[in-house]
């Protein structure tokens, strides 16, 4: 009997606090205002250097005819690529940087003279 009363009680109960939860009417249908947003973004654009040149190595060729080719020595090219056993294989494919205006220096230049650098 208990369960008779307390079933639409609960029922009722929950209806009226529900309609009280909502939004009144029409409310449901008004826009919002925009809002204002702010996106950053960047972006990069990298060139290549027009002033290197690259060759890429076919069958039949050797450094030393490469080198004879663009006018620089055989060293430059090995300096340069960094090539293991001073060059002496390359491979079908490989693709070369061939120097051009450019020196390539692995040592520093020597500190000039403490006596030439003191204040008179």
């Amino acid at each position: 009997m208990h369960r008779l009363i307390l079933f639409p009680t609960v029922a009722g109960l929950l209806a009226v606090v529900a309609a009280g939860c909502g939004p009144a009417d029409g409310d449901a249908f008004d826009t919002l205002p925009p809002i204002r947003t702010t996106t950053s973004t960047t972006t990069t654009t990298t060139l290549a250097d027009s002033r290197r040149i690259f060759y890429v190595v076919k069958q039949g060729d050797n450094l030393s005819d490469i080198a004879k080719r663009y006018q620089v020595t055989r060293q430059s090219i090995v300096d340069l690529n960094r090539l293991p056993n001073n060059g002496e294989v390359i491979q079908i494919d490989q693709e070369l940087e061939i120097p051009n205006d450019i020196r390539i220096d692995d040592t520093l230049p020597p500190l000039p003279d403490s006596s030439s650098t003191a204040p008179p």
